[in-house]
């Protein structure tokens, strides 16, 4: 089995409070691997680590190794981390003062996956159509983001995180803060991204059937320590979360 992180020894602190406690597990790739555990335990900072968005928060310190596709990402530039690594938040974040196309446009220029129009435009729709949204905005690409509900908005996350061509997905409880019908749009947008394109998809998630459903690995997290990690039913099983 090929892993697409390896971690090993990682402790995090922020200020004075130690976040992480000795993390040490590996995640295989092209899968899904959901992350669960109570408010607190250190899931977001977890995913925050992987991709280096953990450098931006104040009076952080990281210690131990992370290898993310082979490379300890500690010992390069977090921003070639972050082209292969993309991540959507709890909380839909669509650029306010970007149209949709640009919202998702600018992920590929960043990234440097697509510059020329014609490229973008591809770029764009196949993103959109990932995030399972194309139809519902292709004909107002132009307009404001403002104008979509919230689970879209988070489907327009989605295609914005996906428009960079990333090899590993990040999902901090995508799902939490949207409706029953965009959950579902997610959920299977997720199983194809991993069925068609073979991408590395981990999902922090508060629901063990969600991570049921969707996973085929899981990691238990509490006090910012791993108490089982395995095969998603057995983990599950273990702890009784599936009743």
């Amino acid at each position: 089995m090929n892993f697409a992180v390896e971690i090993q020894g990682l402790n995090v602190w922020i200020g004075k409070n130690h976040i992480l406690k000795d993390i040490s597990l590996k995640i295989p790739e092209k899968n899904i691997t959901a992350i669960l555990g109570p408010s607190g335990s250190g899931k977001t900072t977890l995913l925050r680590c992987i991709n280096r968005l953990i450098d931006l928060i104040p009076y952080s310190k990281v210690v131990g190794t992370l290898k993310v596709l082979g490379i300890d990402i500690y010992k390069t530039d977090p921003y070639e981390v972050r082209k292969r690594v993309g991540m959507v938040f709890q909380h839909p974040n669509p650029f306010p003062h970007m149209s949709i196309y640009e919202n998702v446009a600018i992920a590929a220029k960043i990234s440097g996956v697509a510059r020329k129009k014609h490229e973008l435009d591809e770029v764009v729709r196949w993103a959109l159509e990932k995030a399972m949204l194309w139809d519902e905005v292709k004909d107002i690409l132009y307009d404001s983001p403002a104008r979509l509900s919230g689970g879209q908005k988070q489907r327009l996350c989605l295609a914005r995180a996906l428009a960079a061509k990333p090899r590993i997905l990040l999902l901090d409880e995508p799902t939490s803060n949207i409706d029953p019908h965009n959950t579902l749009k997610i959920e299977e947008a997720i199983r194809e991204l991993v069925k068609e394109l073979k991408m590395t998809v981990v999902l922090v998630t508060h629901i063990p059937r969600q991570a049921f459903r969707l996973a085929n690995y899981a990691i238990i997290l509490n006090s910012g320590r791993v108490l089982d990690s395995g095969h998603v039913g057995k983990v599950l099983s273990r702890w009784d979360l599936l009743e």
